[in-house]
């Protein structure tokens, strides 16, 4: 279970009470802004530690199992940011460290920080990755299949859009992918919807819905340990597992890739000395 917000926290807090803790996976993240301020952001060592005590409380537990950094912080050192995340390892508050949207060099980065200095090295990294959107290919995924560290792609479903549920030419008042807040610019373009048809296509001929295959596509990747996916009704999870169950061969594993085309990357936040 991956939770953001300190509601769900404390929903998720209640709901393990009871249970053997050792058989529950937790990961949270630390690095989103919450309010204005100069100690409300970024990856401090102050900000690290305010955010894993609050976490801790919230979630009524005495570790998280997987705490990820969000996005990269330019503003600190990240030797700070590493040792201080290391320190949570000796004092026993989490298990292991990952990370979320940052670019390849950056994981490098941390990788020979950790290997030179003795710090934790990363073992978890979310992508933004699915049918629609595919550059982690070009470096991340095949940096992490090296250094072993494990793929659990965020927006499998590209929020909504390979669900089929919205069609070429609709006006932007009505399609979410066009007006959600939480999307960059050109995200996804008119192109885009040959993946998306390709996929209602081939979902058609196989019996399933457009939703179970895209999942399935990312399941049948070697490389993904698991997928975050924002379940909101039960029925989501029912797709979950059906996807769970579904063996593509390698020519329908092209199939469902052949009409994408290159996106600019997008995720990573991009560095203020960047040209």
């Amino acid at each position: 279970m991956y939770i953001q917000m300190g509601n769900q926290k404390k929903i998720i807090g209640e709901a393990i009470r009871g249970y053997n803790r050792e058989e529950i996976i937790i990961g949270t993240k630390v690095g989103l802004e919450f309010e204005n301020g100069i100690n409300n952001s970024g990856l401090s060592r102050k900000r690290l530690y305010a955010q894993l005590r609050g976490s801790l409380e919230r979630l009524n537990t005495e570790y998280i199992d997987i705490y990820q950094i969000h996005r990269w912080d330019y503003s600190t050192d990240i030797e700070e940011t590493l040792s201080t995340l290391s320190q949570f390892v000796k004092e026993g508050k989490v298990r292991y460290i990952g990370a979320t949207s940052i670019y390849a060099f950056q994981i490098q980065r941390l990788w020979d920080l950790a290997i030179y200095k003795g710090y934790e090295k990363l073992v978890y990294y979310s992508p933004r990755y699915n049918l629609a959107y595919r550059e982690e290919e070009r470096e991340t995924i095949p940096l992490c299949r090296e250094l072993n560290i494990a793929i659990a792609p965020y927006s499998p479903l590209a929020r909504g859009f390979l669900t089929g549920k919205y069609k070429r030419n609709q006006t932007p008042n009505t399609v979410r992918y066009l007006t959600d807040k939480y999307l960059p610019t050109g995200y996804f373009r008119p192109e885009d919807f040959d993946v998306v048809e390709n996929l209602e296509e081939i979902a058609k001929q196989k019996g399933v819905k457009p939703v179970v295959l895209a999942l399935a596509w990312l399941f049948n990747k070697p490389y993904i340990t698991t997928v975050l996916l924002g379940a909101t009704k039960p029925e989501h999870l029912d797709d979950a597992v059906q996807a769970l169950e579904i063996k593509l061969t390698e020519e329908e594993m092209k199939l469902l890739e052949k009409p994408y085309k290159p996106h600019e990357l997008m995720g990573p936040t991009k560095s203020p000395l960047a040209p």
